[in-house]
């Protein structure tokens, strides 16, 4: 009785073992960028690189993250299905995830710009970086190769394909 109340629970539908793997590799990851601003801040690198590698741990861990609810999502699925014939996953949402994505890139884009014009501390060479690379190679992500709302496409469907 009790083994056949305990299967139909988010927790015995988790894949834990698809998570670990992620965990050793993306984990490992953030903690590398974490030392590489550590060692950045010891050197006396200038302090957008050390912005900008606390950026990259945040966002390893931040996608690990997103794996685990994303997982945990599809779990609370699974476990939905398994008490009700009835439920299925929803579908759609890929276009509401590509404007997300897309918006997301013009949103970084118009910060960079914004950096490049008003950050006081930036000499000239550093002030046209801000100004114009981060434009020029984010443009790309959704203009030439459509790369940001591919992938929020992606994840807007996923993500309303795990709601219960």
């Amino acid at each position: 009785m009790n083994y056949q109340a305990n299967i139909d629970t988010t927790s015995s539908h988790m894949r834990w073992g698809l998570l670990a793997p992620a965990t050793i590799i993306l984990g490992g990851a953030g903690v590398l960028f974490l030392g590489a601003a550590q060692e950045a801040a010891q050197n006396g690198a200038a302090p957008w690189a050390v912005a900008l590698s606390l950026a990259g741990a945040v966002g390893i861990w931040g996608f690990l993250a997103l794996l685990y609810v994303l997982n945990w999502r599809a779990a609370r699925v699974r476990a939905a299905m398994a008490r009700n014939a009835f439920i299925t996953p929803r579908k759609g949402g890929f276009w509401k995830g590509a404007l997300i994505g897309t918006l997301l890139i013009v949103a970084l884009q118009v910060v960079s710009v914004l950096i490049g014009l008003f950050y006081p501390g930036l000499d000239e060479g550093e002030r046209n970086f801000f100004l114009v690379v981060p434009t020029f190679y984010l443009t790309g992500l959704y203009t030439v190769v459509p790369i940001a709302p591919l992938l929020g496409g992606w994840l807007g469907r996923v993500w309303r394909a795990t709601s219960v």
